[in-house]
């Protein structure tokens, strides 16, 4: 047993687990979902750039709240917000409310929390003693990748479930996401048992911040954003199936098989940074990362472009738990809530832009430039990030 493991440990790395399973599904169910009833590349983009939108203003609340009021809260209210954006698409196939299921679900990737991953951080660092934080924030990145192979894996069976059902392929998709609902009201009562330090600093001004940490993070996450937009979870599956035509079963293969190269990096990051230094972990795999955009853009093949997505899942997963231990670790502990949500508010903002702006492109089958702008992006925000941090290769 790992020396830093405890009970809340314990109950919050089942319930990132969950959590993932159900937010992987959903990634590969909604927008080929969405395709099926008639829905053009634009529309979808909208979709999900509302999705961002309102993630947004989920977090300028989140932040300030959780720091104020109690982390554990925020994640309650946010799993129910979860269970019933799936509800949803059981009961319309009319455009304008899916739409609003969508973006009050935020369903833009599996295990990153959405909304209310800024309070299971701040939670996650409470819970555990500082010098193991690199190596907690590893496992939970671990567990995640795991959640999310699980729930990539549940989608290659759609075509088998959907089949089985004489009134159509419909069925099947609400079969999956009648499972993440159950998922995400099972991770409602499992964070009810994890415990909450009363007496922890707590923030005092509603205003008060480190303003000079939260710009330096606030400017590399926007200009991540700008590039994360283009390709983030929902859109990139719409873009293997309108690229080169394959299903859900095949999208899935390719998922799970990169979050399972997610999960070998993400519980040997810690190692990275001790060797490296954590600062120069993140910026070397994020620049890796940047390549592999590119060749996978330049694939004339699925298999080719899945091999380079699964390369770039790999490298640059590394680095994703470590920038979240450095975040909490440079941060006040009574500010740390509103740090990930603030800091990850230009992200967000700038992200917005991709989806539609991906949906133009691939409508008018300009099916390299998402991807190329991407790697632009994600290129600079490594740069930057050395620029700000450098000093802190700790």
């Amino acid at each position: 047993m790992k020396k830093w493991l405890n009970r809340d440990l314990f109950l919050l790395m089942i319930s990132r687990l969950l959590r993932s399973i159900a937010q992987a599904s959903l990634t590969i169910i909604v927008p080929i979902y969405l395709s099926k009833l008639g829905f053009s590349g634009v529309q979808i983009g909208l979709a999900f750039t509302l999705s961002v939108i309102v993630g947004i203003l989920f977090s300028i609340g989140v932040g300030f709240f959780a720091d104020k009021h109690g982390r554990k809260i925020v994640i309650l209210v946010m799993t129910i917000i979860n269970a019933i954006s799936v509800l949803g698409f059981f009961f319309t196939t009319d455009f304008l409310p899916l739409m609003l299921f969508v973006s009050i679900g935020t369903i833009r990737g599996g295990g990153g929390g959405g909304a209310a991953g800024a309070a299971q951080q701040a939670l996650i660092a409470e819970s555990a003693d500082s010098k193991f934080r690199n190596d907690v924030f590893g496992t939970f990145s671990f567990f995640g990748a795991i959640g999310s192979t699980i729930g990539y894996g549940l989608t290659i069976f759609l075509p088998y479930i959907s089949n089985a059902f004489k009134d159509g392929w419909r069925t099947g998709y609400l079969c999956l996401m009648g499972v993440a609902f159950v998922i995400y009201i099972s991770t409602f009562f499992i964070t009810l048992f994890v415990h909450e330090d009363k007496n922890r600093p707590r923030r005092r001004n509603t205003f008060k911040i480190s303003w000079k940490l939260l710009g330096k993070f606030s400017i590399t996450n926007a200009v991540n954003g700008l590039g994360t937009g283009f390709f983030s979870g929902p859109i990139l599956v719409y873009w293997f199936f309108a690229r080169y035509g394959v299903g859900t079963e095949f999208i899935s293969i390719i998922y799970v098989l990169s979050n399972i190269a997610r999960a070998i990096s993400s519980i040997s990051s810690a190692r990275l940074a001790k060797f490296f230094g954590t600062v120069k972990t993140i910026v070397g795999v994020r620049a890796i990362g940047a390549i592999m955009l590119v060749f996978m853009a330049l694939m004339p093949t699925f298999l080719l472009a899945g091999i380079f997505y699964l390369l770039r899942m790999f490298f640059v997963s590394a680095g994703i738990p470590l920038r979240q231990s450095f975040t909490m670790g440079q941060t006040k502990e009574e500010e740390r809530a509103s740090m990930a949500a603030l800091s990850n508010l230009p992200q967000q903002i700038t992200s917005s832009i991709g989806p539609a702006a991906s949906g133009y492109f691939m409508d008018y089958s300009m099916m390299e430039a998402p991807i190329f702008i991407a790697a632009i992006f994600q290129f600079a925000n490594a740069v930057l990030y050395w620029h700000f941090f450098k000093t802190n290769n700790l």
